[in-house]
């Protein structure tokens, strides 16, 4: 497997030295799986942490009889339910993949590998928390005080890269309204 997209991830963050690459290269390892396949189901404990080669996931949680979209992971992201890796605790959300996707996973006790032997292994794991934090208090705020066609708007700034990937209904859901509702503001939008 090719490991330089994760890589130059990674370096988004910090700077990685031919000795950290390869302990990279040796603590990930590879995960394929088919669109409609669950990455991680509702009650289970999230044990890894994973980083998106190629494919597309939805993460969402059960509410009220109804499944609600809280995020989804493209090309170049990390996905984990940090609350269950770290606590070690069934998780609240479901991640799915909506189409054949390629993973480079970590374990927990990995990561923690990472994080002592990569030199600057914390920061990076800091850094990257800190942007997660940042995402989740945007998402709460957002779904608190913004409109349904600002929620989308938000979506489609965010997401720009997978609305055509991405069934009607999950982005209505993402976004709090029904399929048709969506439809309705797709049209304002276009007219504005």
């Amino acid at each position: 497997m090719n490991y330089e997209l994760l890589l130059n991830k990674i370096r988004e963050y910090i700077t990685l030295s031919r000795r950290d690459c390869t302990l990279i290269e040796e603590l990930f390892e590879p995960l394929f799986l088919s669109k409609g396949e669950v990455l991680l189901q509702e009650g289970n404990i999230c044990k890894y942490f994973y980083y998106v080669n190629k494919g597309l996931l939805r993460q969402f949680m059960n509410y009220d009889g109804k499944e609600l979209t809280i995020h989804f992971n493209e090309e170049n992201t990390f996905v984990c339910d940090y609350e269950s890796f770290i606590t070690k605790t069934p998780s609240q959300k479901t991640i799915v993949a909506l189409e054949d996707t390629v993973l480079q996973i970590i374990s927990y006790a990995s990561l923690q590998r990472f994080y002592k032997e990569i030199e600057e292994g914390e920061r990076f794991g800091r850094l990257l928390l800190e942007e997660t934090f940042i995402k989740a208090i945007q998402y709460i705020i957002s779904g608190l005080t913004d409109t349904p066609q600002e929620r989308y708007l938000k979506f489609m700034k965010q997401y720009k890269n997978i609305e055509q990937r991405v069934a009607q209904k999950y982005i209505a859901s993402f976004v709090g309204v029904t399929p048709q509702s969506l439809s309705r503001i797709r049209k304002r939008i276009a007219y504005m």
